[in-house]
């Protein structure tokens, strides 16, 4: 919520942060998303004296959007509210790719991409779920038993 922070004074950031953090905490099972508009409400009529201009940073299209990891498990919630592991997940596709110039199959790609997110998810294991590789069409493989065979056309 950088954009909301940047509007405020320095002196009360940390109150105006905690107090903000308090609104998008709801990562328990009777969170829901009309608890979390009503902590947004509340946040927003506490600062809003002070701070005119940051009701703007909060309409209804964008609140919808904010709150949308509520409508998940709370077991995934924290996974999905950040986006600091899948940053961490393409720098590493992108360290990884880096040097190679081209695969002689897509499938080989596919592979690579695999193992690369493989070994991240082994060294990640608290922090991500295996629902990270939905992203590559719904490769399923053992990593254990090698690479992908050939599909024959």
């Amino acid at each position: 919520m950088r954009a909301v922070l940047n509007k405020i004074r320095p002196k009360e950031k940390e109150e105006v942060a905690s107090d903000l953090k308090d609104v998008f905490d709801n990562f328990s099972e009777d969170d829901t998303i009309n608890k979390a508009k009503e902590k947004l409400e509340k946040f927003i009529a506490k600062w809003s004296d002070k701070y005119l201009k940051l009701s703007n940073c909060f309409n209804e299209v964008i609140v919808e959007y904010y709150f949308t990891y509520i409508k998940f498990s709370c077991n995934i919630r924290r996974m999905i509210y950040t986006t600091n592991s899948i940053e961490n997940l393409n720098k590493k596709i992108r360290k990884a790719t880096k040097n190679k110039q081209s695969f002689e199959k897509s499938s080989r790609l596919l592979d690579f991409l695999f193992v690369i997110i493989k070994d991240f998810e082994l060294a990640n294991t608290d922090e991500i779920s295996s629902t990270c590789f939905l992203f590559l069409g719904g490769l399923r493989h053992n990593y254990r038993h090698g690479p992908l065979q050939e599909q024959q056309s």
